[in-house]
């Protein structure tokens, strides 16, 4: 057996040893951890309470108020402080009528985050309030009311598809270059306007540290105020000013409506449809109209499932479509001014020569192919043809482009803004399509169907066939005729303003001049006349604009679409000597342009030229 000398021995070393590993615990938790655990211990008495920047005003061009803010009420949850998570998010869930999964979903995005309030549900209602106050401090620990401002717009619907909305970035945001540098959770622009300028819009959000008890509720000093450790005041977003005009906004979308139910009057079902205003010169565009239409405030606090469902029911047709920018239409008629310039420009129209109009027309060679006209119009020259708008002489004109073995239509229909973006300054913008030979070859699906047909240049020489234009493309068209020649950048910003002083910030107008097209002044010139002479009564529109001042140029356009009703086109320019406003109008299964379509912009330019009452009548003499 050891001696005792050596087992004590060999208990002193371990009893070292120990002490040793204590001292080291010790050392190391003081000195190398301390930082460490004193952050969480300040964690533990510390709740950090966001506080959101009021996000910027977006004005119109006269300083009228689309976009402003409003005093609301939201529901925090500062997760630490939950003593049954799952049972008082449950409770929460049906008090305040946000499904418990949407509540879960936005704290995980914040799970980073667990000293800090995160909201859970905005614009809650004044009952709401009421009924969480009296039973928070029992009930809901960890739950919290929070003032913060609100979206508000003042003019209803006005615009609301341009204007766009806010909500809470997801995490298929966070991958856009557009928000980099966002964190999860931010309130953003999600469409339209205010996703285009949020950097402008949004601010800086600021917050406040207070100390809180062991229940996570806060500490209160002797005036029973919070006890704040730290705040930073929030930045209020700055204010962006649009080209918009706000009075004719209203006018535009109440003419459009108009249109829509003169429609529903001639038997046409008339689902939808757009109309802008613009600047022929600098692109400006001062209305831009989408219907149907709807509230946009339904998305402030966080639309409810039911109404998501509502809107995007078939039967609604979309009204969170921007029609004017995105929708894709063959453009009929309005067409013929694009051919018009390429046969002029590439030589393969004479204009004094003439055309004689049947009714019908055959291709050469191929006589079984058969194309209609709207009516025999007889005997046309190019003026004619585009005042009554004849589909024959523009059938012949396609046809000598099919036999030149051309692509003039194509290239000055690209030229002009069709087949690509315009360029404007809000999301969602759509190309279009002008097809060539090509394009055919790309989706043709038989060696039949691959070929360019004598046909596809005929039907595009009158918008027909797979040409597809939006009605900003076409506002974007009529506004290089109007001007001479120039291809303008359509946009919808002006400036973003200092919201205290309305100094300047940033300049939003496209910085390049309009572009020249190179269409000579002789084409620019016979084809003004011929529109002059195709708003004038005895044109194809008959009497719709008769005595109407100042004098307007315009196009009518229907529009064939397969299984479904005609599609009514006007796209006008007015005074015509000296054009300021361009606007085009589409009413989706409306019928005939001239009965429809071109009515409405009527509608839209008398507020903008009101017309003089007419003299009384004079008495008879006895």
């Amino acid at each position: 057996m050891p001696s005792v000398s050596f087992r004590t021995g060999i208990l002193a070393v371990i009893t070292l040893l120990l002490l040793g590993i204590i001292g080291f615990r010790i050392w190391f938790l003081e000195v190398i951890s301390g930082s460490e655990y004193v952050a969480m211990a300040n964690n533990n008495r510390i709740r950090y309470i966001p506080d959101e920047a009021p996000r910027g005003i977006i004005y119109d061009r006269n300083h009228q108020s689309l976009v402003d803010n409003r005093a609301g009420l939201a529901v925090t949850v500062f997760p630490a402080a939950l003593k049954n998570p799952q049972q008082e998010l449950a409770d929460l869930s049906k008090i305040i009528q946000e499904p418990e999964a949407k509540i879960q979903s936005t704290l995980q995005q914040h799970q980073e985050d667990a000293y800090s309030s995160v909201v859970v549900k905005k614009d809650i209602t004044p009952e709401m309030k009421s009924y969480l106050i009296e039973r928070i401090p029992l009930y809901f620990p960890g739950v919290d009311i929070k003032k913060l401002p609100l979206r508000n717009y003042p003019g209803g619907q006005e615009a609301a598809q341009l204007l766009g909305h806010v909500g809470q970035i997801d995490q298929h945001d966070l991958t856009e270059p557009h928000f980099k540098g966002y964190k999860a959770g931010s309130e953003v622009g999600k469409d339209g306007i205010e996703y285009e300028y949020d950097k402008w819009l949004r601010g800086v959000d600021g917050g406040t540290e207070i100390e809180v008890d062991a229940t996570g509720r806060p500490k209160s000093d002797a005036t029973g105020q919070p006890v704040e450790l730290n705040s930073k005041v929030a930045i209020p977003g700055d204010d962006v000013v649009l080209s918009i005009d706000s009075h004719l906004q209203q006018v535009t979308e109440q003419a459009l409506a108009q249109g829509i139910d003169l429609a529903h009057n001639l038997h046409y079902p008339a689902t939808g449809g757009a109309a802008v205003v613009m600047n022929p010169n600098n692109g400006e565009i001062l209305a831009m109209a989408s219907y149907p239409t709807y509230d946009p405030s339904v998305w402030v606090g966080g639309m409810s499932n039911a109404q998501y469902s509502q809107l995007t029911d078939p039967e609604a047709h979309d009204p969170l479509l921007n029609r004017a920018i995105a929708g894709q239409y063959p453009p009929g008629s309005t067409f013929k001014s694009i051919t018009t310039i390429a046969g002029l420009q590439d030589g393969l129209i004479n204009p004094d020569e003439t055309v004689n109009s049947t009714g019908v027309w055959h291709v050469p060679g191929d006589p079984g192919t058969i194309f209609h006209d709207w009516a025999p119009l007889g005997v046309v020259d190019l003026n004619r043809a585009i005042v009554m708008s004849c589909d024959t002489y523009f059938y012949e004109v396609g046809y000598h482009f099919y036999k030149a073995n051309s692509q003039g239509i194509q290239q000055w229909a690209r030229k002009m803004s069709l087949g690509s973006p315009t360029g404007v300054d809000i999301p969602g913008e759509a190309a279009g399509r002008i097809p060539d030979p090509a394009w055919k070859q790309g989706v043709g699906q038989t060696a039949i169907d691959k070929m360019w047909l004598p046909g596809n240049s005929v039907n595009m020489a009158i918008g027909q066939g797979d040409v597809l234009v939006t009605p900003l493309q076409m506002a974007t068209v009529y506004s290089a005729i109007a001007n001479g020649g120039r291809l303008v950048t359509p946009h919808i910003g002006l400036e973003v303003e200092d919201p205290v002083t309305h100094a300047v910030i940033k300049d939003l107008r496209p910085p390049q001049p309009p572009k020249d097209l190179g269409i000579s002044a002789d084409t620019i010139a016979r084809l003004h006349r011929a529109l002059i002479g195709a708003a004038q009564p005895g044109s194809a529109i008959g009497g719709v604009f008769g005595g109407f001042r100042p004098q307007i140029a315009g196009k009518s356009g229907t529009s064939q679409v397969a299984g479904k009703t005609d599609y009514a086109w006007y796209v006008a320019y007015a005074p015509a000597e000296n054009p300021q406003y361009v606007v085009a109008v589409l009413v989706e299964q409306g019928g005939g342009g001239g009965a429809v379509a071109a009515p409405t912009v009527k509608k839209i330019l008398s507020a903008i030229f009101p017309q003089a009452a007419p003299p009384p009548a004079r008495r008879a003499q006895r």
